[in-house]
């Protein structure tokens, strides 16, 4: 009797194992996500992190994090899918492998990126289609939505232009700013998150998936990817030659056929809408305040991808879901490749003497490629009954049009060997050091010798942009002076990696440097002054106790009637020629050391 109870709870646990083991697979096997993206429809910011949370839960190979906080109060999320379970960045670079780092909803009225990459990651996690074959040797990480504020903030009438989806987010944040702005400035939460990510898990290539109007032409999806001249050259070849080619090729083959992103080369004086793409197209150099431009200051390969509006949302869903897994496929495919750049462009760049700061279109230089447009022309608006401009999608053409994806340096600067900046400027420091990069303090109040910069001259945008007005078309002086500093001051050896980022971002001529956005405007005020009145005594005695200038001064009486009969201006004249001036004034805060010299650090 006991053997036949033993035989039948046997059964019973066997039984019980084959049925849970049957349910599971029946679970694993099947979506586990539901999107509606054939119907026009995205999800919730709600909706994508309860899916993103579903797929983490039914699968040890991916991990939901949390980042921080966002504008919004709601924290960025990034997802991590890693076929070998380890979920830590260290072992990962450890292990050889590459990550690829894909961040969606930047624009939340652009959410294409946000639909496809949910989509892939179920996928890849069930292994459709044998997807898993590509992670062998990376590890695909996530942002399911960048923008919370703006994602949360639906409607129908956000974007315009858009015929679809039925409602999406907003394109300013919670603090109404653009983010893709914002990236070296972190003037938001939601940088600082990312910036936190994108430190700790250090991709190697980057995609930030948007949506663009402008021309119409055949394309679902265009690329904007790394300008290769303003990159080292080990990169930049690799990608010209190798990476963007095969992209191409491999997207040509499929449903949707990539083109670079349009920007027309015409020159005529029209509406940026109005150039026709015949006669050209082109690239150009990303800043810092972009994405993709600030990833690049790190090494790493990073791009946009512009699904065009005018297309269906399906198809705009799926052309990001075919680029995200060709650039999956080729992340993988060639990971030693990737890696072993990687470590020689960081050697290259810590030893780089010359960095470029700014660069200028190259228009003898262009390659030819193959362009599918529609005829254009002027059109009576049914809206106004005026005639506009606009696309004829009865007239398609294919033709061979110039693209101009070469440029060269403007201004070249050496680098110092140290850079100096005084504890006060703690929102600059911040920011190096969310950025990780190595600084030292001085250990003791000390006196250097350093070069200067003297802010002679600049020009403030029109239109305030993201809560700045940028200074442009910055001129500066140079002196050595001799200039005190104390205990706690910054000194950062510009030998790391991150030289790209230190030098870009405290060159004041460079264009998205803190001094461009404001971060340094105080060094553009003077605090002391000077009364007519008051000053009078002071002046005397100084052109008592200095002849020579005393000399000038008569001299210039001399030579200028206007000048002898204007008492502020004359007092104004010895006042900001003379020591009584404030050397502070228009100084800019950060100094470079040239030489190697032993310093007290702490």
């Amino acid at each position: 009797m006991k053997a036949i109870l033993k035989s039948v709870r046997i059964f019973v646990v066997v039984a019980a194992i084959f049925i849970f083991n049957s349910c599971n697979t029946k679970l694993i096997n099947e979506d586990i996500i539901r999107l509606n993206y054939s119907n026009d429809e995205t999800p919730s910011y709600y909706q994508v992190i309860e899916m993103y949370q579903e797929l983490a839960n039914n699968f040890k190979e991916a991990k939901l994090f949390e980042y921080g906080v966002t504008d919004a109060g709601k924290p960025l999320h990034l997802f991590v899918i890693s076929k070998s379970k380890d979920f830590n960045p260290e072992s990962i670079k450890r292990d050889g492998k590459t990550i690829l780092l894909i961040n969606n909803g930047i624009h939340p009225g652009e959410p294409c990126g946000i639909d496809a990459s949910l989509q892939f990651a179920n996928d890849i996690l069930l292994n459709k289609n044998n997807l898993q074959v590509n992670l062998d040797n990376t590890v695909l990480c996530i942002i399911p939505v960048y923008n919370v504020g703006g994602a949360l903030n639906r409607s129908h009438y956000h974007r315009t232009g858009h015929l679809s989806p039925k409602e999406s987010g907003f394109r300013g944040n919670a603090k109404n700013l653009d983010l893709n702005r914002d990236f070296v400035k972190c003037d938001t939460k939601n940088a600082v998150a990312f910036t936190s990510i994108f430190q700790e898990w250090k991709p190697d290539v980057f995609l930030d998936t948007h949506t663009t109007n402008g021309s119409n032409h055949q394309y679902t999806q265009t690329l904007i990817a790394p300008q290769h001249n303003s990159m080292h050259p080990i990169h930049g070849n690799f990608l010209k030659d190798v990476m963007l080619p095969e992209l191409y090729e491999n997207m040509k083959k499929g449903n949707y056929e990539l083109i670079p992103y349009v920007i027309p080369y015409d020159q005529s004086p029209r509406n940026s809408y109005d150039r026709s793409p015949k006669k050209g197209i082109l690239s150009y150099v990303q800043t810092a305040k972009f994405s993709s431009g600030y990833t690049q200051l790190f090494n790493c390969l990073g791009f946009m991808t512009e699904n065009h509006m005018y297309k269906t949302y399906y198809d705009r869903v799926m052309s990001a879901y075919d680029f995200i897994g060709e650039l999956l496929i080729f992340t993988d495919k060639y990971s030693n490749e990737i890696v072993e750049n990687k470590k020689q462009v960081d050697k290259a760049i810590s030893e780089q003497e010359e960095f470029n700061l700014t660069y200028t279109l190259d228009t003898t230089n262009y390659d030819r490629i193959e362009f599918k447009g529609y005829e254009s022309g002027y059109f009576k608006s049914p809206v106004t009954g005026v005639e506009r401009f606009g696309y004829d999608l009865t007239k398609p053409y294919t033709t061979e049009i110039k693209f101009y994806d070469y440029y060269n340096p403007i201004l070249t600067i050496k680098k110092p060997v140290y850079y100096v900046i005084p504890q006060a400027w703690n929102e600059v420091i911040e920011r190096f050091k969310l950025n990780k990069i190595e600084m030292r303090q001085l250990a003791k109040d000390t006196s250097l010798r350093v070069e200067v910069y003297y802010i002679e001259n600049f020009e403030d945008e029109q239109w305030q942009n993201n809560g700045h007005r940028a200074h442009r078309n910055v001129e500066v002086k140079k002196e050595v002076q001799e200039i005190n500093y104390y205990k706690g001051d910054y000194i950062i050896e510009v030998n790391q990696a991150s030289n790209r980022y230190i030098v870009e971002m405290l060159e004041p001529k460079a264009p998205d440097a803190f001094f461009a956005w404001n971060f340094f405007d105080p060094c553009l005020e003077t605090r002391e002054y000077f009364s007519s009145y008051g000053f009078e005594a002071n002046a005397l005695i100084y052109l008592n106790e200095h002849p020579y200038f005393k000399a000038e001064f008569e001299k210039k009486k001399q030579d200028d009637s206007e000048f002898a009969n204007n008492h502020r201006a004359q007092l104004s004249y010895i006042y900001y020629n003379t020591e009584w001036n404030e050397v502070s004034y228009k100084r800019y805060p950060v100094t470079r050391i040239n030489d190697k010299v032993r310093l007290p650090l702490q």
